[in-house]
């Protein structure tokens, strides 16, 4: 592992003054191996990491035997050592581990990093292990990493305390991951070696007894030398830190770059609403990162790749993706995967694709996605004059060219070869919008390659087309994310006394009028005179529907008569209605509202999530819902510009624009009832298990409540 001095940023003076334990764990300045023995290759491969990497501070051993360990002598406690240790690394048994923490405790000890296992992940007996250790950290000032981790790495300041092998590779980057998993951070580390830019830090939380990712993130975020931050995930045990912490980060604007696995049973899942089997945890976090500006990705490849760029590219201004390569297929692929992961790729200005004109062979076209043609081969100045004109277009808001470093060092010596380089690093370096070189193809940087890279300090990164345009995507998401900036949600409305309990379709309807929601307006008819007469009243086409506590879904049984004009129409729909009546159900009597045609109609619902608790899906209503299952996820109360970016989260958000007669929808009115609807759900008290409107029926200016569903927990 090489630690160039030239690619270290300085320390903070004060790195984390927020918690001496992390800063103990973070910048130790004497660390002991609890349980050091010669018989462990986990106890030697973290002296050997200690003392071969560069650690500045001391490191102490401690075996309750004494001697020789690792050709040193070992203290049999930790207060018979001549320095007392800040940090512990326990890696005794088990049963032996209270007993090691007591003792670093007594010799003044701020924190420890558990590697052993056994506890909470092996069953109950060793979850109660695990919380009495919690207690013991708490009682006795210790903050804890663990247990069942690797360890961490803090790769700028040269402090690995890690249990694991490490191997040279590239210089610190700016990339503080952690993760959950102690494999896994170890196969991110070996991921940033890889790419040809290293981590800054590198964390393993494995059980979270007492510090999780969240402390961590939170550290690096204050930490000016972090860039972006990669999260490995596999539980969020306090949802409502993930909250803070992302609101932090984006108020920093500093990324957070998540990969989390395990889509869990669906939460509050119900039969008897559509929602509940539209909602689960992990749609739902799926919403929560969107809600708070943070990117998520499904692989470790994509995890680290798309962490070190955003760290390279900060907040991208408005425009799009400027592409350049020495090959049209490549160009033609980069613009297929550019916008299929969300971006532009606009045509050039006049005055640029004049200046290219210029510049390139006449066989060459000056547009963009720009080809430079095999003209390059000779003349190697070329790289670097059209990425000089390139990024100075006014339209896009970063530029991405690609070419392979080479594996072999006769290529890295050819001087037409380094001459193309250095006019490529020159102009990239000169870019006034963020710039990067990616490879073409998606395996490990060569040693060569690093070299030439940090020797020309050109930005590059060796992801591949594929994941190094998905990571481009993230970008440009976040940014878009970053410049419309986190909306705080309206203050959700007090109820006056006890919430009342909504049972049928009538009373949903009338406690979301009350709430403000904008309902279409019906009569409850006990008797078929009354439904004449209130079909007479609307003039038109009307609907009849089956009112009854006992029946959640009407059309299901046929209790729906849609489209009925003319008394005997009505008349023989309310009782083709009737006769629909299940034998168990009590009927209050036929719902009368007019038909409403011509517009689009839209689910709006309310569940309780078992983690991230209430939330609101929207999505296409009517019979879509089933099919499209097109959904956009939110936690409650909802500002009404965050239900807007859901409606255009939608695929089937298109509908909503107009078209064949159907006028284009108001948007923001849309998101308005909708927020109002979120708000309605969470006045009615956590007892509340689903509220759903569907459909929502939009029609340009026009937004009403068409039907209502509320259900009730049971007590």
């Amino acid at each position: 592992m090489a630690y160039p001095d030239a690619a270290r940023p300085a320390a903070p003076s004060l790195p984390f003054p927020h918690d001496p334990g992390i800063a103990a764990l973070l910048h130790p300045r004497a660390v002991a191996l609890l349980g050091a023995t010669d018989r462990s290759r986990w106890s030697a491969m973290t002296f050997q990491n200690l003392t071969g990497f560069g650690y500045g501070g001391e490191v102490l051993l401690v075996n309750r035997r004494g001697g020789i360990v690792h050709g040193r002598s070992a203290a049999e406690r930790c207060t018979a050592l001549a320095t007392p240790p800040e940090l512990g690394i326990v890696m005794v048994p088990m049963a032996a581990v209270e007993e090691a923490l007591l003792d670093l405790a007594a010799a003044g000890g701020r924190a420890a990093v558990i590697l052993t296992s056994g506890f909470a992940e092996a069953g109950e007996s060793g979850a109660a292990a695990q919380a009495r250790l919690g207690v013991l950290a708490r009682e006795n000032g210790l903050r804890l990493l663990g247990p069942n981790c690797l360890g961490l790495i803090n790769h700028l300041d040269r402090v690995p305390v890690w249990t694991a092998p490490l191997a040279a590779g590239a210089p610190p980057g700016a990339v503080a991951a952690i993760s959950q998993s102690g494999q896994v951070g170890h196969h991110l580390n070996t991921l940033g070696r890889q790419l040809g830019s290293g981590l800054s830090h590198l964390v393993t939380t494995g059980n979270e007894v007492d510090l999780d990712f969240a402390d961590f993130a939170a550290a690096f975020v204050a930490d000016e030398r972090v860039r972006a931050i990669a999260l490995f995930l596999e539980t969020i045990r306090h949802p409502e830190r993930f909250t803070a912490l992302a609101r932090q980060a984006f108020a920093a604007g500093k990324p957070i770059v998540v990969c989390k696995i395990g889509a869990s049973e669906a939460a509050a899942q119900s039969a008897r609403a559509h929602t509940g089997a539209l909602v689960g945890d992990d749609r739902v976090f799926d919403g929560v990162c969107r809600q708070y500006g943070v990117v998520r990705v499904s692989s470790m490849e994509d995890l680290v790749t798309t962490a070190t760029l955003l760290a390279r590219t900060g907040v991208l201004r408005e425009g799009g993706l400027g592409i350049m390569s020495n090959s049209g297929g490549i160009c033609g692929l980069a613009a297929d995967t550019a916008v299929a992961a969300g971006m532009t790729v606009p045509p050039l200005s006049p005055d640029g694709a004049m200046a290219l004109r210029d510049l390139l062979p006449d066989y060459g076209t000056p547009q963009n996605p720009l080809d430079i043609t095999g003209a390059s081969t000779l003349d190697r100045s070329l790289f670097g004059s059209t990425l000089t004109v390139m990024a100075r277009e006014p339209g896009l808001a970063a530029l991405v060219t690609f070419a392979d470093l080479p594996d072999l060092e006769r290529d890295a010596a050819d001087p037409l070869n380094r001459a193309g380089w250095q006019h490529m690093a020159d102009a990239l370096a000169e870019a006034p919008i963020p710039s990067v070189l990616l490879s073409c193809l998606g395996r490990p940087a060569s040693p060569v390659a690093q070299g030439i890279a940090e020797e020309l300090r050109l930005p590059y990164l060796a992801a591949g087309l594929q994941r190094g345009m998905a990571a481009l995507g993230g970008a440009f998401w976040w940014s878009a994310r970053q410049r419309r900036g986190l909306a705080d949600a309206a203050p959700r409305p007090a109820s006056p006394g006890t919430p009342p309990r909504p049972r049928s379709e009538a009373e949903a309807l009338d406690w979301l009028s009350r709430c403000g929601v904008p309902v279409v307006p019906m009569t409850l008819a006990r008797d078929e005179a009354t439904a004449v007469a209130a079909a007479a009243r609307i003039g038109g086409p009307v609907v009849l529907k089956l009112a009854s506590a006992q029946v959640a879904h009407k059309s299901d049984i046929g209790g729906v008569a849609l489209n009925l004009e003319g008394e005997a129409a009505v008349r023989r729909g309310f009782h083709a209605v009737q006769a629909r009546v299940p034998a168990d159900a009590s009927v209050d009597g036929v719902l009368v509202a007019p038909m409403r045609r011509g517009g689009v109609e839209l689910l709006v619902g309310v569940t309780c999530d078992a983690q991230w608790g209430p939330v609101l899906a929207l999505g296409l209503g009517g019979v879509w819902v089933e099919v499209l299952r097109d959904v956009a996820l939110r936690p409650l109360p909802l500002a009404q510009t965050e239900v807007r970016a859901m409606l255009e989260e939608l695929r089937g958000g298109a509908l909503l624009r107009g078209g064949r007669g159907v006028p284009a929808a108001d948007l923001d009115r849309v998101a308005e009832v909708v927020a109002c609807i979120g708000d309605a759900a969470l006045a009615l008290g956590p007892a509340l298990e689903t509220l759903e409107v569907n459909p929502l029926w939009v029609r340009g200016g026009e937004v009403e409540a068409l039907d209502a569903l509320a259900i009730w927990r049971e007590t």
